[in-house]
């Protein structure tokens, strides 16, 4: 089912309030709300200079007909369907909720994401797809939480409901403590380096390495070589999995929690703490701080706009004494798996980009 399918399921257009909607050029759309939009742009996280125009000064002008026009804004009615506005009402404890909508990323896995909020006040989000392999990470996701939860971890959303709206439309939900005054920290600090080792301290176990997560990654990619893109360095990526396989192999190891998508934009700072969302992906028994290396790696290319060339640059500069580099080869093995299984074997777009980057740098890591 399309995104614009799965909208249909979840609004109901020509009435209730006035919305825009607005997308960028790499496919993404946005349902913002005329009131309240300052809170509701919240949802709306741009990496380049031009969607930071949009978030800073769009709450004070989409009542100008140029400025719509200049964003390609579509003005319309809509309200959310009777059944999901009961769920989260009763969810959230309130007689009515406000909401924004993330259309999702263009991929495989692309999900409606919806910020649900009262006032100035950010209640929760509610994930929506039509997709089986999604509502599985769904359904891991709220799992994970709530084992996390059970062994301490804190900064984390808990899980308010997962499971069907409608026949072919599957939700989470879950709660924030998003406000108004959170930021969003997208230079690495002390915050996260506490996150990390609090999430190892309170996860780690030992385990047989052929019983961990970790190994069925390698071996689902090891399985998979023929999906990879034919710019990749399949040579390359066959002998680090085939190493890192001899490096443990039957061994007892010391793996822990990895969130797999550990970025500036699923978290925030809020009083002084660091609160980490979207943990779909994210598995029990992993290499410790691997995230360190999704978090350098993708700021780069999301935020630095670096390519390959640039980032092995700065490997080689002072500034990465901190890197391991057996370390981040596990993690590029890693990241490289989950998209070739998941897209199978069709990239484009920012994928692509993505995985040029992940091949050029496994390949100078390799040497």
């Amino acid at each position: 089912m399309q995104i614009n399918s799965i909208l249909a399921c979840l609004l109901k257009k020509g009435a209730g309030e006035c919305f825009y909607r607005f997308s960028n050029a790499d496919g993404k759309t946005w349902i913002m709300p005329a009131r309240n939009m300052r809170v509701a742009m919240n949802l709306y996280q741009p990496s380049g200079r031009n969607g930071k125009l949009v978030k800073a000064l769009f709450p004070w002008l989409h009542g100008v007909p140029f400025v719509r026009k200049v964003i390609r804004a579509e003005r319309l009615c809509c309200k959310l369907s009777d059944k999901l506005e009961q769920l989260l009402c009763r969810l959230f404890h309130e007689e009515e909720v406000e909401f924004s909508i993330f259309g999702g990323t263009p991929c495989v896995h692309q999900k409606v994401t919806i910020q649900l909020s009262k006032g100035c006040r950010i209640l929760g989000y509610c994930k929506a797809t039509s997709s089986n392999e999604v509502a599985a990470l769904f359904r891991n996701e709220a799992d994970l939480l709530e084992r996390l939860k059970r062994q301490g971890m804190d900064g984390m959303p808990q899980a308010l409901y997962c499971g069907e709206l409608t026949e072919g439309i599957s939700l989470f939900v879950q709660s924030t403590t998003k406000t108004q005054q959170s930021k969003v920290p997208h230079g690495w600090d002390s915050l996260h380096e506490h996150f990390l080792n609090e999430l190892q301290m309170r996860t780690l176990r030992e385990i047989e390495f052929e019983k961990s997560d970790y190994y069925r990654t390698l071996q689902n990619l090891l399985t998979h070589l023929d999906w990879l893109p034919q710019f990749m360095n399949r040579v390359a990526v066959e002998k680090a999995i085939n190493s890192a396989i001899n490096c443990y192999k039957g061994k007892l190891v010391d793996f822990s929690a990895y969130h797999a998508d550990f970025t500036p934009w699923n978290m925030f700072v809020e009083k002084g703490r660091l609160f980490v969302f979207d943990w779909e992906y994210a598995c029990m028994t992993y290499p410790p701080m691997l995230d360190r290396y999704h978090f350098f790696t993708q700021t780069a290319i999301f935020e630095k706009h670096w390519q390959g060339k640039e980032i092995i640059e700065f490997l080689q500069s002072p500034d990465a004494n901190w890197i391991n580099r057996e370390s981040y080869i596990l993690y590029l093995l890693d990241i490289i798996s989950r998209f070739t299984v998941r897209e199978k074997g069709t990239v484009n777009g920012d994928i692509a980009r993505s995985m040029k980057v992940w091949n050029d740098l496994l390949v100078f890591l390799s040497k």
